[in-house]
């Protein structure tokens, strides 16, 4: 039987796991690999199969910003250890509009947990950014010393190895059903055998309410996102060559510089979370959502609104878009708690932004379900699911 059995081998997941097994033995991580054909995977699947998410410490919300940036300052050591490389510090660029305190409200936290900011008006925006076309109004936010975007699954890759290397027993398999048990915590695994724990988080993100891994109601609202990605060639690449990551607070949309993925092309990715994104409650909604393209009205939409901020994306001939899952809690953060007794916890909702500050989420998870004392400046009511 082991310790404690991280259920998810996501970005929360990996981070948990390996916390845990650098502090203690028996424990087990459990979560597939990424599936070679995505189009005939017919289980489990993970928003992580990508290569760039963005991260900063600059964030409308404390808590974000506190966990970005105890994570980020983490990364480097993650990397050497590891021997993976996973995080780009190029920087962050937040286009704000008259009458938004987005950009005021990411400043300020950007700035309490350690961020580099600068203000720049539409004249200096401009100037330094002349591939962007802003109005005149615009409201420019930098955040440098840090931000940039991660591959996270590169990162869930670091992760596990660093966790296999402190003693983490791996299983590549999903895990289809959790209860508590007369000596523990029972796991079903989609193969029909069971892993045995003393105690058990569940780190499953979008799947965890459709697979039924909770044994209460989270609340939980999963959302399918879609998103657009153009492949950048030739004299564009040297055009957005010191383009850093994006947001843009009049529309939500976030927006990465090219990157490059498995397929050796770079791709500038654009995503925007809209009141119509499909919503998903069951395993089979979800899995279909990850086999498909995303919705076509997203990719006409989101390829015009490129178009419009970059005009050298115009020249651009290939355009494809790709799908991911949100899931958001009723708190807009995360919730890491026990839900049964002292034996199955949680550790769910990234909201649209865990990626960043996976880590020390992670970490936190890790001490909750080990019964550590409370070690974050993050209230730990705040991430209860009972508030």
């Amino acid at each position: 039987m082991h310790r404690i059995a991280v259920i998810g081998r996501g970005l929360i997941g990996s981070a948990a796991a390996r916390h845990l097994a650098e502090n203690m033995d028996g424990i087990a991580c459990i979560g597939p690999d990424e599936p070679e054909n995505h189009q005939a995977h017919t289980g489990v699947f993970a928003s992580h199969y990508d290569e760039g998410r963005m991260t900063r410490c600059g964030d409308p919300t404390p808590e974000w910003s506190i966990t970005a940036g105890q994570a980020i300052r983490r990364y480097r050591d993650l990397e050497r250890r590891s021997g993976i490389r996973f995080y780009s510090p190029v920087g962050y660029l937040g286009l704000g509009h008259p009458g938004s305190t987005h950009n005021a409200r990411c400043a300020a936290n950007g700035v309490a947990n350690g961020a580099r900011i600068e203000r720049l008006d539409a004249p200096a925006l401009r100037a330094r950014y002349p591939y962007l076309s802003v109005s005149a109004a615009a409201d420019g936010l930098i955040e440098s010393g840090g931000a940039g975007h991660i591959s996270p699954r590169r990162m869930v890759e670091a992760q596990t190895v660093l966790a296999e290397r402190a003693g983490a027993a791996c299983i590549r398999q999903a895990a289809r059903a959790v209860r508590a048990a007369s000596k523990g915590v029972e796991i079903k695994l989609w193969d029909g055998s069971s892993v045995t724990a003393e105690k058990a988080l569940i780190t499953a993100g979008s799947f965890t309410q459709a697979c039924g891994l909770s044994p209460v109601d989270l609340g939980l609202i999963v959302f399918g996102r879609t998103v657009v990605l153009v492949r950048i060639e030739g004299e564009i690449k040297e055009v957005l060559r010191d383009m850093p990551t994006m947001i843009v607070a009049r529309t939500g949309a976030y927006i990465l510089p090219p990157i490059r993925y498995s397929d050796g092309h770079s791709y500038l990715k654009i995503g925007i979370g809209h009141e119509s994104d499909p919503r998903f409650t069951t395993l089979g909604g979800l899995q279909t959502w990850f086999r498909g393209n995303g919705a076509k009205t997203d990719r006409v939409a989101f390829t015009a609104r490129s178009k419009t901020l970059f005009p050298v994306l115009n020249q651009c001939p290939a355009w494809h878009t790709n799908t991911c899952a949100i899931t958001q809690t009723p708190t807009g953060l995360p919730v890491i708690d026990f839900v049964d007794g002292d034996r199955i916890a949680v550790a769910v909702g990234g909201c649209g932004k865990g990626a960043k500050g996976a880590d020390e989420w992670g970490r936190i998870a890790a001490g909750v379900v080990s019964g550590q004392p409370w070690s974050s400046e993050v209230s730990r009511e705040k991430l209860s699911f009972r508030t």
